[in-house]
């Protein structure tokens, strides 16, 4: 069985849910660029990759650093 990956963005909320390990760690990188421009509605938010239900990766944003 495959596993299951889950993007999640601060205030966006899910942005990836599937089976492709490669999509989802695409996504992740690109949500984390996004975070680090601090523009937009991303700006400074957390990103986190799930895989099977457990935190897989994380990148604490800077809203969360305060």
């Amino acid at each position: 069985m495959k596993a299951n990956y889950q993007v999640i963005v601060g205030n966006i909320g899910t942005v990836y849910n599937g089976t492709n390990g490669f999509t989802a760690n695409k996504e992740y990188n690109s949500y984390i660029g996004l975070s680090k421009q601090l523009y937009g509605k991303v700006s400074g938010e957390s990103v986190i990759m799930f895989k099977d239900g457990e935190v897989y990766k994380e990148y604490i944003g800077t809203i969360d650093q305060e």
